[in-house]
């Protein structure tokens, strides 16, 4: 549906025998999807609702009272005619795993991505033009229902817009778009972008950005602050999100060449390699940390819910499309990184996203065979809930006081923790901001529940909460958190001293000395260059592999210090600093991230660094550098896409060398 050229998923799916034949299969009637749906013994699974209410869902969100909405797309991936979605809100009043009243909640084209929070709900979908009757782009839009009638108020108010390709929209459709948005304890909505990625998108202060490939972008709630997280994606669908920020993605090969299933860590600034680092310098990326084979990712979520088993809980969870199958990743830290087990979970036809309430219940949509064009007669949606779970109802909280929803921040519930917050953060600041220090204040309380709360301060007292933030830097098992906090937000950072980050580049915590770096690139301090040179480069690096294609799916924890620290001197844009460093033992690392400062100054830095050494070696590493120099992909403009994915075969490779002429200063 979303993520493989029509002729390769038709191979994949009748060699491993998941699903029947695309658009193929007969209509299903609603009780016979039970016996469809697998999972293990001890998951109560049951049929919500059938595609009378749900045809052809493409994602979902759950309130975290246990309303869902659920984003019906008969347009699909590939197909062209608008009028054909919308949003359906579903409500189980007697908690019998089955819809007790629906509503038509609003009238979207192609929903890609739902959040429900309070009186709003943020949707990430395709605009169409009235005129033509064509794509023309796709936004970030939030509805309200005040009166919480189950239909929206009336027209969405956009919040991002162009967030994707409206060229290969209109040609193609949406399956490599820009797809699912989950917000994070941080209070950010993080987005999920495909490899159309986009040009000119604007958010609601007026900030533009391009993204040539995938990646991930966050926006603030209002619609403001749009900042690129990371970089080098194929084609994400979603987002999962820990309570301590941590960020796990399902993708395809980011080497463009098949469609294998890759699942990465996605750290703040990091750059994943696709389309311009992803088939020669595949030592200079941050490597994924398993290639699975064939699929095709779609939703995800990072289950944290006291009311689930333990083997379920504190995991990512990640559906996948081609295998009709929602796995488990069990992540083990690794340094600044993880490596990961992969297990099947639950079994679904097509399965395309997942989300749960603040009671525990988790929600499924499965597409069901409806074609790349959507269906009115396939589609559905299951509950799921632990076989010993008993039902406690999640109260609303907009009557609750200021240290009830404080309470909540204690929560066994991420679900309930993060719409605590944002009830909060509509209260007064001055009183909210209180309450909230006090519990981030406290070292009893676990970790989880501080950092909740150091994010509700962060969000309440703005940049008057720095002094207590930094504060906080003084505590070493808490020194990451705080390091990000203070960095987290730009409007803010001209009162956050540079010293708590200097003194982390120290720290033992591997984790800490890379929250150290990510916060001094976006501090702007120049001044920070000399220590960042001096991060270690692993032999991973310092011995590529010779121009030869390099691992894209083996977890390199070694390698993501100086990766980062390359990152954050090209933020910073540290070009006398690593000229001045080339010929040093830090050598290696500035001429690292000399590659990518296309500067003036940089090129002939580099050739009177040339002229002035004897050292064979040295000047090797400078030609190979002033070499990548010389070649710079040319602003991306959205007018191509495909022409980033190598082709391997000799005549049809310098056929693509005519087509990059067209974009780059060379090829």
């Amino acid at each position: 549906m979303l993520r493989f050229s029509l002729s390769l998923v038709y191979v994949v799916l009748a060699l491993i025998g998941f699903v029947e034949k695309l658009g193929g299969a007969e209509s299903r009637p609603t009780r016979r999807l039970k016996s469809i749906a697998d999972g293990p013994a001890d998951i109560r699974m049951t049929t919500f609702a059938g595609p009378d209410l749900t045809p052809s869902p493409a994602c979902l969100a759950v309130a975290p009272t246990g309303e869902v909405f659920v984003g019906v797309d008969m347009i699909g991936s590939l197909g062209k005619e608008p009028g054909k979605g919308y949003i359906i809100k579903l409500v189980d009043r007697d908690n019998d795993g089955k819809v007790d009243q629906h509503t038509k909640f609003a009238m979207v084209d192609n929903p890609r991505g739902i959040i429900a929070l309070r009186d709003q709900v943020f949707v990430l979908h395709t605009t169409f033009s009235k005129e033509t009757g064509k794509a023309s782009n796709m936004d970030l839009v939030v509805f309200e229902d005040a009166n919480q009638d189950g239909v929206a108020d009336g027209p969405s108010k956009p919040l991002v817009q162009n967030l994707s390709n409206p060229n290969f929209l209109q040609s193609r459709g949406t399956d490599h778009a820009t797809n699912g948005i989950r917000m994070g304890i941080d209070g950010w909505i993080y987005i999920a972008v495909g490899d159309f990625g986009f040009h000119d998108a604007i958010d609601r202060s007026g900030k533009k950005l391009t993204m040539l490939g995938g990646g991930i972008v966050r926006v603030r709630p209002d619609g403001t602050e749009m900042e690129i997280y990371s970089h080098g994606m194929r084609n994400i669908y979603d987002v999962a999100i820990d309570p301590y920020m941590n960020i796990f993605t399902r993708d395809n090969t980011n080497d463009g060449g098949g469609w294998n299933i890759r699942f990465s860590h996605q750290i703040q600034s990091g750059e994943y390699g696709y389309p311009v680092l992803f088939k020669h310098f595949t030592d200079e990326i941050i490597p994924a940390l398993v290639d699975v084979g064939g699929g095709s990712g779609t939703g995800s979520l990072f289950m944290d819910d006291a009311t689930w088993p333990e083997k379920y809980n504190h995991v990512p969870m990640m559906a996948d499309w081609g295998r009709s199958q929602l796995y488990i990743h069990r992540v083990t830290a690794d340094g600044p990184s993880y490596t990961q087990k992969e297990e099947e979970f639950i079994k679904l036809p097509q399965i395309t996203d997942v989300d749960v309430d603040a009671s525990g219940r988790m929600y499924l949509a499965a597409w069901d065979g409806a074609g790349y064009s959507g269906s009115p007669a396939k589609g559905f949606v299951m509950r799921a809930v632990p076989a010993e779970w008993t039902y406690k109802a999640f109260p609303s909280l907009k009557k609750a006081s200021i240290n009830e929803l404080s309470g909540y921040l204690k929560s066994g519930s991420a679900v309930a923790r993060l719409y605590a917050q944002q009830e909060l953060l509509t209260r007064p600041a001055d009183k909210v901001a209180k309450a909230t220090w006090k519990l981030t204040d406290d070292k009893r309380l676990p970790l989880y529940i501080r950092i909740a709360s150091m994010y509700t301060y962060a969000q309440a007292a703005g940049e008057a909460g720095t002094g207590n933030l930094v504060k906080l830097t003084a505590e070493p098992e808490f020194r990451e958190y705080a390091l990000r906090a203070l960095s987290d937000r730009k409007p803010y950072l001209k009162s956050v001293p540079i010293d708590p980050f200097m003194q982390a580049l120290k720290d033992p915590s591997e984790r800490v000395r890379l929250a150290a770096m990510i916060g001094l690139g976006r501090l702007g301090k120049l001044e920070a260059a000399p220590a960042l040179l001096q991060v270690a480069v692993p032999a991973s690096f310092v011995e590529p592999a010779k121009g030869t294609e390099g691992p894209h799916a083996t977890p390199n924890a070694a390698l993501v210090p100086a990766h980062i620290a390359v990152r954050t001197l090209v933020n910073l844009h540290a070009v006398d600093a690593c000229l001045g460093a080339v010929g040093t033992p830090n050598s290696t690392l500035a001429l690292w991230a000399l590659r990518y400062m296309h500067d003036p100054k940089a090129v002939d830095g580099l050739i009177n660094a040339y002229q002035r050494t004897t050292n064979e070696a040295l000047k090797k590493q400078i030609l190979v550098t002033l070499a990548r120099l010389y070649k710079k992909e040319a602003d991306y403009d959205g007018s191509w896409w495909w022409g980033t994915r190598p082709i391997l075969m000799a005549p049809i490779t310098r056929e693509l060398c005519g087509l990059r002429r067209q974009r780059s200063k060379s090829c």
